[in-house]
């Protein structure tokens, strides 16, 4: 595999053992017992330092993270792109977030948020489509260089 195939296709962690720990309820002192989500990558260890609130307890699994140079003012430079993450807020008061949900960094710090099984699959979708038009206006790109260098040889 080369360097560029490594980074486009990003690693994502395995699946690990879940880690179990507790904290306490900021709001009610209750001792709650948590059990991350396999291959979390978030380090827990302020949240059972000292009471917090239950919804802001989370958790998230990450792939490698992919950047490309984005010229956005005369220089180029490195950002982050199609990011993806599955996280859970088991607490949330957004019922919806209290299962696993996906989340996708389209560019740095630019997200698709909660996205279940499906709308993920339709971010995927979305995405597959671009790439074909992209290939397609590569083949054109080919097409119009070759005229051109022809048209500037003759």
């Amino acid at each position: 595999m080369t360097v560029i195939e490594e980074r486009i296709t990003g690693t994502v962690p395995q699946a690990t053992q879940p880690r179990t720990w507790q904290f306490t309820d900021r709001r009610t002192g209750e001792q709650r017992v948590f059990a991350c989500l396999p291959g979390c990558t978030i380090n827990h260890s302020r949240d059972f330092d000292h009471p917090v609130f239950s919804e802001d307890i989370w958790c998230w699994t990450e792939a490698e993270p992919l950047t490309m140079p984005v010229n956005e003012n005369g220089t180029p430079e490195e950002y982050r792109i199609l990011g993806t993450i599955i996280k859970i807020e088991p607490w949330s008061p957004t019922i919806a977030h209290r299962l696993p949900f996906a989340v996708v960094e389209l560019v740095d710090d630019h997200f698709i948020d909660g996205l279940d099984p499906d709308g993920l699959e339709t971010v995927i979708n979305t995405l597959a489509g671009r790439l074909d038009q992209m290939r397609a206006t590569h083949r054109r790109l080919v097409e119009v260089r070759g005229e051109y260098r022809e048209r500037a040889q003759a």
